[in-house]
Formats: C-alpha cells, sequence, structure tokens
C-alpha cells in the first residue's frame, strides 16, 4: 500500500505521528472527525520532549485531541470517531470514555501499555458503550516500524517494550530494527524527507 492510497483520515493520523517522531517523541497522532469525515481536533504525542507541561509523561495524543475539542462549536460526541495510530494508554482510553465520544479507530494494538479492554471489562466505561476496532496489520506494522524504532533509540535491544511489540507484529518490529540500526530514519528527519515518502519507503521493507 503505498500512501496516496491511504484514506485521508489515516493520512493525517499518520502525518501528525512522524511530526512528533522528528521532535523525538512517540509517533503517535489522534484526530476527531464527524459523519463525513471532517476532522473536528487534532492530538499528538508530546511524552518525552514536551516543553508545555512540567510533566511531559502524561503529554499523549488522544488526551490532547479530546481537550482541544470546541465541545461548544462540535457538541455531538456521540457521532464522532477518533482515529489513533497505537492503542490508547489507561489515561487516554479513560479520556475517552469519560468525553462521551462512542467509536475509537486504532492502528496498532500496542502489547505494552494498550487499555482498550477497559472498555469491556469495567462496568462504568460499558454502560458508556465505547466501540473500539483495530485496523488491517499493514497499518499496525507502519506504526510498530516507527514507534518501535524510538524505543530502540532510547532504550536499546533489550527493552521490554520493544521486545512486547516484536511478540505481536514481528514484522513491524523488525523493520523498525532496520530504520533504527541502519540510520535510515535519522536521515529522513536530518533531510526532511516528506512523510508520503517515508511511508511508502518503509512500506517497500515489508515486502
Amino acid at each position: 500500500m503505498r500512501f496516496s492510497e491511504l484514506e485521508k483520515t489515516w493520512q493525517e493520523v499518520f502525518e501528525l505521528g512522524w511530526q512528533s517522531f522528528c521532535e523525538g517523541n512517540l509517533p503517535i497522532g489522534a484526530i476527531i472527525v464527524d459523519d463525513s469525515g471532517k476532522t473536528l481536533s487534532v492530538g499528538r504525542n508530546h511524552y518525552i520532549t514536551s516543553k508545555r507541561f512540567p510533566n511531559c509523561k502524561v503529554d499523549h495524543a488522544e488526551t490532547e485531541c479530546i481537550q482541544l475539542l470546541d465541545i461548544e462549536k462540535y457538541p455531538d460526541l456521540g457521532n464522532y470517531t477518533m482515529y489513533t495510530s497505537m492503542e490508547p494508554c489507561p489515561m487516554c482510553i479513560g479520556t475517552i470514555i469519560m468525553s462521551n465520544l462512542k467509536r475509537v479507530r486504532v492502528a496498532a494494538h500496542d502489547s505494552w501499555a494498550g487499555a482498550s479492554d477497559i472498555c469491556i471489562k469495567n462496568a462504568y466505561a460499558q454502560k458508556k458503550s465505547v466501540e473500539v476496532l483495530f485496523a488491517e496489520d499493514f497499518l499496525a506494522n507502519m506504526q510498530i516500524a516507527l514507534q518501535g524504532c524510538v524505543e530502540l533509540r532510547y532504550n536499546g535491544t533489550d527493552s521490554s517494550v520493544y521486545k512486547s511489540f516484536a511478540s505481536m507484529y514481528p514484522l513491524g518490529a523488525s523493520v523498525a530494527y532496520k530504520l533504527y540500526s541502519e540510520g535510515i530514519a535519522e536521515r529522513f528527519v536530518d533531510d526532511r524527507t516528506p512523510f508520503a515518502e517515508v511511508f511508502d519507503s518503509i512500506a517497500d521493507m515489508f515486502e
């Protein structure tokens, strides 16, 4: 699959994630759209380098996306959908539940911190009836290739997080290793390579 073939919504999500990647953060983007596909709000991860808050560890894409949604202008939350590139963590899925959004589309399972099962295991969350659906493996492997590269950059191959990614998405994790170990991702960032080209180059590594 090429970047040009992606649904526009997913294009936007991954481009947001790439912006965060280039800043040294986790490559996670999130957007909220209405039934027509119009983007109502966006957010991206600032987990590592954020200067916005003293504690950047809670500066996550999905939470930011919800915080920035103008609910006076867009009050019909039950009919909106959030798209995110990585399965929300406990904090973010909790924020989604409390926001009254009803639909979430996710590119990749997060085998380390993903918490979408709260939606079906917690009694209060069950009443909120949040539907979480995961995309096909191609998008999942793309996300793991990018996020796994960040994990390797900061924590190396002994990282428990990277190993958990590899157990669920071995293809994406192996490409992450290539991007990191051969300096490919670093060159993309240094050269300010357009993300569509980055995406297509990574897609070629899946073949």
